[in-house]
This record gives C-alpha cells, structure tokens and sequence, in this order.
C-alpha cells in the first residue's frame, strides 16, 4: 500500500477526526491503525500490517542505549485507534495531540505506508511554491 496525496481535517471538541475519504478509499475494510510520535512532532498512523513491519524494523536496531531509550519511548506512546463504521472518526490521543501541537486542524499527508498527521503549519512546509524545482532528482522524476 502506498499513501499519497494531503487532506485537511477538523478536530471536533471530544478530539475525534474524521478518517479522510482520500485514504479510506484505499483500505476501506480496515478499521484498526496504530498511531505513534513520528518525526518534526508530527504523528504516524500506520495499518496494522505496516505497525507490524515497523516493530520489527524497531527491533533489529543495533541495542545502544541511545536506540533502547528511543525504541522504548516510540513504543511506549504508540496507541492502537479504532475508526467507527459511521462517521468514520477516531479519536486522537489526547497525549499525541498535544506533541504534535493539534488543536482544531489537522492535515493527513500519504507519506508511503504511512500516513502523516501535522498541524496545519508543519505541512504548509510541503506545499508546492514556485521556487521548488527539484533540482538533483531528475534520475528519479
């Protein structure tokens, strides 16, 4: 499976988001994900089956302090989301919400398989502007 693509969301006052159309057309019988700290304070939601190769690729990290205290704080704030069958909304954990400096906004950006969730000012950073010209990717564009 691979993400791709961005939608804006609201967070209702429980803290419940919708689950964007644009994504749920892709899986559209799963219902359970794992959501985690990622990188930029931006969250991870990743299917089940993608959680599961990311615990292992945790795993096999060569076993330094450094990797140990960082594995274990990944872990120990990964939570496991339930997207309900009518209005599919989740609920974002309130701890998560508040790293990841969420309040009313959120922007779900298909990131491979993953899907990342910023506030709306960490993703306007991946908004297309007219100086981006991706010079030095050409072999891959």
């Amino acid at each position: 499976m691979s993400f791709q693509g961005n939608e804006t969301a609201i967070v209702d006052g429980n803290g419940r988001v919708s689950f964007p159309l644009h994504f749920r057309k892709l899986v559209p019988n799963e219902r359970e994900f794992y959501i985690s700290p990622g990188v930029d304070n931006c969250l991870h939601l990743r299917r089940v089956v993608d959680y599961e190769d990311w615990r292992k690729k945790l795993d096999q990290l060569e076993q330094t302090p450094e990797n140990y205290a960082r594995r274990r704080k990944l872990l120990h704030n990964t939570e496991k989301i339930f997207v309900d069958d009518k209005q599919n909304r989740f609920y974002l954990p309130k701890k998560l919400k508040e790293w990841a400096d969420i309040d009313k906004e959120v922007v779900f950006s298909g990131n491979g398989d993953l899907i990342v969730i910023s506030n709306v000012e960490k993703a306007q950073a991946f908004t297309l502007s007219k100086g981006d010209d991706f010079k030095g990717m050409e072999w891959i564009l």
